[in-house]
């Protein structure tokens, strides 16, 4: 590739990583995207050429064009003239492969925990100095808001999005696999499809090594049904994360007779918030994480057995996590606003809501409430996931709800915010407007000193919480 390489939707998460990889590279980048954001003002003041109008973009002398599930039948007038002139057309996860082909790769997936597990992987190996290509959907000092760059070590590292199929275009030499819950049912249609997919990724007949946090109930179901009459590839390694009392169980042992040498676990215990694991032949080490949350202990094994594959010491690789950097919007503290922290989180599952509520109440204690600011992201997830969200916010001691968050979405009638208003607790529970400034009148009207305020979701929930910052008290 000598470029130069368009964009379309060079704003999105992965696509500006992927941007800031290829201008490492040196190669002109243009870009489209309807948004001007942070991120896109970036990406211009290190070269890029982006546009806000689809019909200004320049096609003649584009090497390459790469896109994103963003972009639809919307566009068709643009697609149909890249055809027409024969330009190369590449998905974003087709780029990304081609950008790390010559690295072997460590993939990242799991319906939860990715940005967090591929930003613990990576700091591991940078703090060791192996240099590795990165791409991280989410924003992290380790790659001081780039999202992506290319590295000169032998290891690439990146997120494997599972959310439209994209993951299983390539089979990288380190596999990881934080979990297995229901997401993206608007794509894959059904539960038994969206597990073949992660079944497909998990490739036991291909040569590689394998990571599971094994005591996910998703993951376990998918090893106790889908492996019975699986062969599996002589060069293949399976390691298993899971609690200390299950390699006595049956459903290990009949994975062990069928592997043999060929399944490595690794065992662990949490007290305390303190994750107590141990790898076969070697000493017990302990991994404790500057942020609460077990969930947050958990990615942290699987991150850092993949360090083992790759060559770091369990011993050095905990050692490094006790200073994990953490992730934008991932239990971010945003400031205080009269002795109320307000907080941050990309949580929009159910599964990754109730996990953030329970870890930010036992970080509290007695000591204040938690106020859930909840915006939901995408009327198809509210549709399908009402009754499963209402109940993972339940946790909250008072409740206001944001209008959903559409992400590009057609409204469908009958969803709305209002729509969870039969599922829950009418007496703690307020529905906003979604304009600021009112909706932060009834906000501080119910905050104390010594409260938490959670802004939560995948959209612009945080614009809230910044707002209430700049406020007086």
């Amino acid at each position: 590739m000598k470029g130069p390489i368009l964009f379309l939707g060079i704003g999105g998460s992965g696509m500006s990583s992927l941007a800031h990889m290829a201008l490492d590279l040196n190669l002109p980048v243009f870009g489209y995207d309807q948004k001007k954001t942070d991120t896109t003002a970036y990406l211009e003041e290190r070269g890029a050429s982006i546009q806000n109008d689809i019909s200004n973009i320049p096609l003649d002398g584009i090497e390459m064009v790469v896109y994103s599930s963003a972009i639809n039948e919307k566009h068709k007038q643009v697609f149909d003239e890249i055809k027409q002139k024969k330009i190369a057309l590449k998905h974003r996860s087709e780029f990304m492969h081609l950008l790390v082909s010559g690295q072997k790769s460590i993939s990242v997936a799991g319906s939860h925990g990715k940005t967090s597990t591929t930003t613990m992987v990576s700091q591991i190996l940078s703090e060791q100095g192996m240099d590795p290509t990165i791409m991280i959907g989410g924003d992290t000092s380790l790659l001081e808001r780039r999202g992506g760059k290319i590295g000169k070590g032998v290891f690439a590292v990146y997120e494997s999005d599972e959310s439209d199929g994209s993951f299983l275009k390539h089979k990288a030499s380190i596999r990881l696999l934080t979990n297995i819950d229901n997401d993206h049912l608007d794509y894959y249609k059904t539960r038994n499809r969206l597990e073949e997919a992660f079944f497909e990724y998990m490739a036991f007949n291909t040569a590689g090594d394998l990571v599971l946090f094994a005591d996910d109930p998703g993951i376990r179901e998918v090893l106790l049904h889908k492996t019975k009459e699986n062969s599996f590839h002589p060069n293949f390694s399976l390691y298993l994360c899971l609690g200390s009392n299950e390699i006595q169980s049956e459903w290990y042992r009949a994975l062990e007779s069928k592997l043999g040498n060929q399944l490595v676990p690794v065992t662990y215990e949490i007290r305390d918030n303190v994750l107590e694991f141990q790898f076969p032949n070697l000493e017990t080490c302990f991994l404790e994480l500057p942020f609460p949350g077990v969930h947050y202990l958990t990615n942290g094994l699987v991150a850092l057995t993949a360090a083992f594959v790759a060559g770091v010491s369990p011993k050095t690789s905990a050692e490094i996590l006790s200073r994990y950097i953490g992730v934008k919007r991932r239990q971010e503290t945003l400031g205080t606003w009269n002795d109320v922290t307000i907080m941050d989180d990309y949580g929009h599952h159910p599964t990754e809501i109730e996990m953030v509520i329970r870890s930010l109440k036992n970080q509290l204690k007695s000591n204040g409430r938690l106020v859930v600011l909840f915006q939901p992201h995408r009327y198809t997830r509210t549709q399908l996931l009402l009754e499963d969200l209402a109940k993972s916010l339940s946790g909250s001691e008072i409740l206001f709800i944001l209008p959903i968050y559409p992400a590009g979405e057609l409204a469908i009638p009958g969803i709305t915010h209002q729509s969870f208003l039969p599922l829950l607790e009418p007496e703690k529970t307020k529905f906003l407007s979604g304009e600021i400034e009112p909706d932060l009148v009834w906000i501080k009207q119910k905050l104390h000193k010594g409260d938490i305020l959670l802004c939560l979701g995948a959209g612009n929930v945080r614009d809230w919480g910044l707002t209430l910052l700049k406020q007086k008290l």
